[in-house]
């Protein structure tokens, strides 16, 4: 076999062998993950270079604090979730944070701001507090936007009024301002006003609530009908009205001779809220 000949067959097998080595191990393929947060316009959180069929570690990101802090003083926004987990990246993909917010707040304020005893609680009725959650699940809506999940918990009987009691909050003066705190805080939801007033009923103003305040209530509703109506400071009209209506009439009569009458019947101690409420 000539040279030439030698030659040839050596390059063909140089060549054939070449074709058969393995891609070098650096040039494995990759994907782009991108890690969103709640704001889809914002920077993302992180862009991670993941080798083609690993898995992916987004843990770490779950406690940051771009996830997790206060919109305000009633409303905490933290992680719930990912819109997507995937065993392992089989390609380019965006991840998104998908956020619990819990609100809360307070829709109806006590309604009851008079007393005329100093005994007993304080009286929360008609208190509503709520916290509201607002959590994003991964399935989107028909306009591409994740579906937001919305539950409401009335917490009012969870709540905390401070002072509790009347004669606390009546320790000092006629007035008083009570705050209404909510489980796992040390701040009000709301602050409202309270206040004392003593005497209510007593027409005569003899220190001393009876049937001949009835009598005279009766009077001044007789001088308004007749058109002479009398002339009453305005701690007296608060006196004889004893329904708080703004208008002193027949029914306020009926109500202190009520008064009277389970005050002479009863066993126990009778005050107007026990009559009033």
């Amino acid at each position: 076999m000539n040279i030439k000949k030698q030659f040839l067959i050596a390059t063909a097998l140089i060549t054939l062998s070449s074709a058969c080595i393995p891609i070098n191990s650096s040039a494995e393929k990759t994907h782009t993950v991108t890690i969103m947060g709640y704001n889809a316009e914002e920077t993302p959180i992180a862009v991670l270079t993941v080798p083609h069929g690993s898995s992916v570690d987004l843990s770490e990101y779950e406690n940051s604090p771009a996830l997790n802090y206060h919109d305000n003083e009633y409303t905490q926004v933290g992680f719930g979730q990912w819109s997507e987990y995937p065993e392992t990246v089989t390609e380019d993909i965006i991840i998104h944070a998908l956020s619990v917010k819990m609100t809360i707040e307070c829709s109806g304020k006590p309604s009851k701001t008079e007393y005329y005893s100093k005994k007993g609680k304080v009286n929360t009725n008609g208190l509503k507090v709520i916290i509201t959650k607002y959590a994003q699940l991964p399935e989107k809506d028909e306009n591409g936007s994740f579906i937001t999940d919305i539950e409401v918990t009335d917490i009012s009987d969870a709540c905390t009024t401070v002072p509790a009691v009347i004669d606390k909050a009546f320790l000092i003066g006629n007035k008083a301002s009570v705050s209404i705190i909510p489980p796992n805080s040390n701040r009000a939801i709301v602050t409202y006003d309270i206040n004392y007033f003593d005497g209510l009923g007593d027409a005569d103003e003899n220190g001393i609530v009876d049937a001949s305040d009835a009598s005279e209530i009766l009077k001044y509703y007789a001088m308004f009908l007749t058109g002479s109506a009398p002339e009453l400071t305005e701690q007296q009209k608060l006196i004889c009205d004893v329904d708080r209506n703004n208008i002193i009439e027949a029914s306020d009569a009926a109500m202190v001779q009520l008064y009277y009458s389970a005050l002479m019947t009863s066993h126990e101690e009778i005050s107007w809220d026990d009559i009033l409420t």
